[in-house]
């Protein structure tokens, strides 16, 4: 094809692409905005409604509310308040109604709901006794459409008065309320209500109330606020703000409320929005309520959308000026292309020359510019004077780039040895060291080909002799590290052994105590620790920071200051029994770091049991207890401070909690029970209420049983997986007879 037969060819195809594309992109982008400006519309318009509206409606109903529970809304009915006047704590409004004086309890209705109504917070309400006698309505002067209290209103507040009431005995019931005018002179009024219960203190029902408010207000202030027209669908009827009948509706309202209708007929949707076009407006459905379900009824938003669709007219009129610009911009490149064509050859003869006299710097034009390829003319003509220059410089560079690919090459290799030689000794480096300097002098002189063959055959020497030393260097480290290694695990065996000699070896007479205690590794941070004097016995279950050797050592330090802190003279609470050992532990840990820049600590609880008072006390840091009788587990939480940590100020004073003449039993335990997770890819943690759950659902209540369930439950959750941390779980309980025995032995001490 010749370049006149190229360019034609590309004339035609670019202008008729750019048409295709012009009119396809104008037609997709007025799509999509339409269709995003449809969702967010709805998205934002629901939001606006459902919080601004819905949510604040519903929070004015409550109000009136007594059976929300607050203060606020309890205070209405407070016999004690000034609208019901002085009483004797006997709630007038109640005894009133009791009394069948209508009158009386019309007038105290009339205080609580006669504000809220003239404030607009709600349109109307209505009070009843518990037989379904009307005591009291009252409606604003403003409502629009049928008045509740006129004598023709029928509202569908319920079917059944009794039944109806009954069913508010388990709280209040808010629905969506039609008022149906029976002279026929009024269209249906839609209303938000919420009926409660009127009940004494004995819960006997006197009465019932119902609050509500006409949509058509909440609708109006909508309207307002987002300067849009709205109105609320009931079924194929509509009921606009402004115009209450169909007949006195402006036509094009009446035209989109029926646009509107008809969508959602058409289409099934209960929720939607789309642009009627030709009245350059956005219809939008949305639910009435989040609360409140009601499958025919339904609000519909009207707001104008002539801005958009005057935007999207203009950027049609933008592409389309666009093509013609690009289209002017293509037949200016052929003329520059057939002028750069003819400058092609000239280049092309030009470079020849100088070429046959021996240049080589001078380059070729690129063919691959716009309209050519190498096919044409003019390309296979610089094509083949470029690739002969080119394959004369490419051998050249070539040459250079593995010349100097070999001296990286033997610089690295001479750098490795030279390393190797120094960790040698003896005549081994002297050696290696003699090599090297000959290996250097056979890769650097001779031709080119004399360097790379010598370069390749000493590397292959310098392999095989860097594998020897390296070799013997490997098995001598190897033989160092397993000394040290067998050191270490010795030391750590040791650190077990004493770690094990500071647990309790014996119990209290008068307990039964079942412990698991476990390490992660050889050595952990956990400890338990039991004291028996004879008036009392203490009890500690402590996870010290981090685990292995440096857990171990911390639970030394803790396991000391445990001891130290007790005042066996004295009375000593379990609270200031741990606020002691906190001083201790952040004493010892501050003299280590002077920073005080440290995190260790530990988190665990403490037990105190007095067996002349026959009472038990507990406090803990970041851990809980949890006494089990009968099919109950009453966990006891403490502090969420832990003892010794850098943010735990050493006068914290840790909470007591006493549990007097305590039955059943008690169980301790660290995180690595809680922690243990399961195989699963996404591991779940065994958790606290498993804990409790088992606690519960164990028929045998000692503590070796409850310790056996837990442990069996642990590992069988785990499967294959290791355990996390080290753990410690301790259960204890009282042998009734050997705890009297003490008690009295305790209480005839002089």
């Amino acid at each position: 094809m010749t370049i006149k037969s190229k360019m034609l060819l590309i004339i035609l195809m670019g202008i008729g692409g750019l048409f295709l594309a012009n009119f396809y992109s104008s037609v997709q982008l007025n799509s999509a905005y339409k269709q995003y400006s449809s969702e967010e519309s709805l998205t934002a318009h629901s939001s606006a409604w459902f919080s601004n509206m819905d949510t604040q409606f519903v929070s004015n109903l409550l109000t009136f509310d007594p059976l929300d529970g607050s203060e606020r809304n309890a205070s209405f009915w407070d016999p004690g308040l000034d609208a019901f006047g002085e009483t004797d704590n006997t709630n007038p409004l109640f005894t009133a109604i009791n009394g069948k004086d209508a009158e009386t309890a019309a007038s105290l209705f009339e205080q609580v709901f006669s504000d809220p109504i003239m404030e607009d917070q709600i349109t109307f309400a209505v009070a009843y006794d518990k037989r379904g006698l009307q005591l009291y309505c009252e409606s604003s002067l403003y409502l629009v459409g049928v008045d509740p209290c006129a004598e023709t209103a029928q509202p569908d507040y319920f079917l059944k008065f009794g039944s109806f009431v009954n069913s508010l005995e388990t709280g209040s019931v808010r629905r969506v309320t039609k008022i149906t005018d029976l002279s026929g002179e009024q269209p249906v009024s839609i209303n938000d209500t919420l009926a409660f219960p009127l009940a004494t203190l004995n819960e006997e029902v006197v009465g019932m109330v119902v609050v509500g408010r006409n949509v058509i207000d909440s609708l109006e202030q909508f309207a307002e606020n987002f300067e849009i027209e709205s109105a609320i669908a009931i079924g194929e009827q509509a009921l606009t703000v402004h115009d209450y009948y169909e007949e006195e509706r402006p036509a094009e309202l009446n035209n989109l409320v029926r646009a509107g209708l008809s969508y959602g007929r058409e289409t099934g949707a209960f929720t939607y929005s789309f642009i009627a076009t030709e009245q350059n407006t956005r219809v939008s459905s949305i639910p009435f309520s989040k609360e409140v379900r009601a499958s025919d009824l339904r609000i519909l938003i009207f707001d104008d959308q002539s801005e958009l669709l005057s935007a999207l007219k203009k950027s049609e009129t933008i592409a389309y000026v666009i093509f013609v610009g690009v289209a002017l911009v293509i037949l200016a490149l052929v003329f520059l292309v057939t002028t750069s064509s003819f400058n092609r050859i000239l280049k092309a003869i030009h470079l020849l020359e100088r070429m046959g006299e021996g240049d080589l710097s001078a380059e070729a034009d690129d063919h691959s510019r716009l309209l050519s390829s190498k096919n044409d003319e003019v390309s296979r003509l610089q094509s083949a004077i470029e690739d002969y220059r080119t394959h004369r410089l490419e051998a050249e560079e070539h040459r250079r780039e593995r010349a100097k690919r070999r001296d990286e090459r033997d610089t690295i290799m001479f750098e490795k040895m030279s390393l190797l030689a120094a960790q040698l000794e003896g005549q081994a480096k002297d050696m290696l060291t003699q090599e090297i300097s000959i290996m250097r002098d056979s890769v650097s002189s001779g031709s080119e080909e004399e360097k790379e063959r010598a370069s390749i055959e000493v590397m292959s020497q310098a392999f095989s002799r860097m594998s020897d030393e390296v070799s013997t260097l490997i098995d001598a480290r190897t033989h160092e590290l397993v000394a040290a290694k067998d050191e270490i695990n010795s030391s750590i065996r040791y650190a077990a052994k004493l770690q094990n000699a500071l647990l309790p070896k014996t119990m209290p007479g008068d307990f039964d105590i079942n412990v698991e205690w476990r390490p992660r590794d050889l050595v952990g941070g956990d400890i338990y620790f039991i004291k028996d004097f004879p008036d009392r016995v203490y009890i500690a279950v402590v996870d010290c920071t981090g685990h292995g050797v440096p857990g171990a050592f911390l639970s030394i330090i803790a396991r000391s200051h445990l001891d130290k802190a007790i005042d066996a003279d004295n009375y000593q609470s379990a609270g200031d029994y741990l606020s002691s050992v906190n001083e201790l532990l952040k004493e010892t840990l501050s003299r280590s770091d002077q920073k005080n820049t440290s995190e260790e600590g530990f988190d665990g609880g403490v037990c105190i049991y007095y067996r002349k008072e026959h009472n038990l006390e507990f406090a803990g840091a970041k851990s809980s207890i949890f006494n089990v009788d009968g099919f109950e587990a009453i966990e006891t939480s403490g502090d969420r401070k832990s003892v010794g940590s850098t943010r735990m100020a050493a006068d914290f004073k840790f909470t007591t909690h006493k549990i007097t003449s305590p039955k059943g039993a008690f169980v301790m335990l660290t995180d690595g029970i809680t922690d243990v997770m399961s195989p699963e890819e996404r591991p779940i943690a065994f958790g606290r209420r498993r804990v409790i759950k088992i606690l519960r659902e164990s028929s045998d209540k000692s503590p070796t049983s409850i310790v056996k369930n837990i442990m069996s439950s642990v590992n069988l959750y785990r499967g294959d997986a290791p355990f996390r941390d080290d753990l410690t779980l301790l259960a204890f309980s009282l042998i009734e007879g050997d705890s009297q025995i003490h008690a009295a032995a305790v209480g005839d001490d002089p």
